[in-house]
This record gives structure tokens, sequence and C-alpha cells, in this order.
């Protein structure tokens, strides 16, 4: 970044190779490409770790857990503020139990018996069940025809997904897709509804704590289901692991809040757009995970919905009280969800 304060100084003579500084948009798509990249290799390899062995809730819980504790070191490098206790009741039933633990707990089932790319398009759909959802709970979420388009085509993309299984024996080959479209639904409303009651920003506190009452719920209901307390494999549970915990947790959402900040919610979610591409590309080349025309054909639909939909979205007026609608919280993530 260039100081301003600095008297202007004559233009260099030219050398033959720019020597420009990366105009600020141009690195925030940089850094959103890579948080996609980041975020999307996310569900092949829960995929592994539950082949391996892992149950799902158990592995999401412990996941959730190392993810609290290991943000906690960077609320405080940072002093980020700490939520009051009215901004904490919102933060946790809707960002913490909808939006992680009923998120959470569903997807990781649901990637039993999907693979992780086939997890990474579907949950691809999240802004379109949010949009859907928050039409009459929230004033920012307006748009007209373009935008119903955009969710009936994008819902179209959702149901050729389902198409397979719902044509195998019995329909059994529908439980995986279901229970991930009702990880989507779970997100969205928890987004929605968090929203709508508080205004507070997310901070990297707010996250840790969410993240934390996610990890003991998931837990709580693992154990109660009676699944086992191995994590699998040793090695591949490890690894696995420490790859969700750092790389899309620590990492990630340290990305994220650098783009929200700097450029604002609207650029940070397009990492919506990349998050189905790095999965069906991860599960591909490095787990050997089938890419089919169905899971092509419904991310392409998907995604020119979320399209349709993002154009046609109307400005709301400012809510009563001449407050201004509450901003889009960054856990929610949506379009940019993590998994």
């Amino acid at each position: 970044m260039s100081d301003s304060s600095a008297a202007p100084a004559a233009p260099p003579a030219p050398t033959g190779r720019s020597s420009a500084p990366i105009d600020p948009g141009t690195a925030d798509l940089l850094l959103v490409v890579l948080l996609g990249v980041f975020w999307g290799s996310a569900f092949p390899v829960i995929r592994a770790g539950i082949v391996a062995g892992a149950p799902p809730l158990l592995f999401a819980s412990v996941r959730y857990l190392l993810t609290a504790l290991a943000l906690v070191p960077i609320a405080i490098l940072l002093k980020a503020p700490r939520p009051t206790r009215a901004e904490l009741l919102p933060a946790v039933a809707f960002g913490g139990l909808l939006m992680i633990a009923g998120y959470g707990a569903l997807l990781y089932v649901g990637e039993s018996s999907v693979s992780g790319g086939f997890a990474a398009v579907l949950t691809a759909s999240a802004p379109l069940a949010s949009a859907l959802i928050g039409y009459r709970l929230l004033p920012s979420e307006r748009f007209g025809g373009p935008g119903v388009a955009g969710l009936l085509i994008g819902f179209a993309g959702v149901a050729v997904l389902a198409l397979p299984g719902a044509a195998s024996p019995a329909g059994r080959g529908l439980v995986g897709p279901l229970f991930v479209f009702a990880a989507v639904m779970a997100f969205a409303s928890g987004s929605v509804l968090l929203r709508r009651t508080s205004s507070a920003a997310t901070t990297f506190w707010t996250l840790s704590i969410q993240f934390a009452v996610a990890g003991a719920a998931v837990g709580l209901l693992g154990v109660g289901s009676g699944e086992s307390l191995t994590l699998g494999t040793p090695v591949t549970a490890a690894g696995t692991l420490a790859f969700l915990v750092v790389v899309p947790g620590v990492v990630g959402y340290s990305l994220y809040f650098r783009i929200h900040h700097s450029s604002g919610p609207t650029r940070a979610n397009l990492v919506g757009y990349v998050n189905p591409v790095t999965g069906l590309l991860v599960g591909l080349v490095i787990f050997g995970e089938a890419v089919t025309d169905v899971e092509l054909a419904g991310l392409a639909l998907i995604a020119l919905g979320i399209f349709l939909l993002q154009r046609d979205r109307r400005p709301s007026s400012p809510a009563r009280g001449g407050r201004a609608a509450a901003p889009p919280t960054p856990a929610l993530p949506t379009p940019a969800k993590p998994p």
C-alpha cells in the first residue's frame, strides 16, 4: 500500500517490466479463490475420515472442539471484542446450535453415503435456501421475477442431484442427499434467524464459543445414538482432523474475515462459487471420487440460480426506527458457507 502522505514523485523511466503493486480488489479476489480451495477441499477430507472408520458425529464433535480451542489464541492475539451476554444468546442458539451443530451433524451423517464432491455441490445451494427462508423474515431479502427464476433453476439443480438416489431400489439412495440437504436447511434457517435477531458483528471470540457449543452438542448426540468412541484408523483420523482444524478452520476463517472487512460480504461470499468446484476436483484427483454428469449438471443449475438471484436482489430501506438491517454474519456463511 502506498503512503498517501508522501509527496508525488516523478514517474520512473520505463524498464520493460511493470512494478505496479497488485490492485487491492484483485488481491482480494485471489484470496477468495484461495479460501474456496481451503473450504471446498474439506468436503472430500471429511468423507475420507468417515470412510477410514470415524463415526460421523464423534468426528464432527472432535473437529469442532479442537477448532474452538485453536481460535482462542487468535482472539487473544488480535484483541477481539468479547460478545456481551445479550449478543451471546442468539449467537449460541442460532449460530452454534443451528448453523454449526445442526448443519455439521447432518452433513457428516450424509457424507457417510455420498461423496465429498457431491456434498460440496449440494451444499452450494445454501444461499438459495437462505433467500427463500429470509424473504418474509429479513427486509434485505427482496427479489423480483429474475430472482424467482433463479430460485426455480437452482432448486431444479438440487432435484437433478437427487434423481439417481430416487431411482435406486426403494429410494435408498436418497438417504445421503436428504441428510445433506437437511444440513443446508439447518444452516440457512440459523443464518436467517441470527441476522433477524442480532446485528452484532461476529468475532473470533464469538466463533470460538459457537464451535465449542456445537462440538459439545454434536458429541452428546453421538454418545446418545450409540456411536463408537474411537475415530477409526489413527493416522487417517489425526491427519484429517489436523487438516480440518487448521486449513478450513483457523486459516480459512482468518482469510474470510480479512476479505469481509476489506471488501465487504458480497465479495467474500463469492467463495461459494469456488467451494463446489474445489470439492469435486480434490475428490477426483486426490481421493479418486467419481465426478458424474449429474453432479456437473446440478452444479451448473445451482450456480446459474445463485447468479440470477444475486443480480436481482434489491436493496431494502432502513428498518423501523432508522436502524439499518443487520449485516450478514461471517459464519454464514452465505453463499460463503464453510463445511
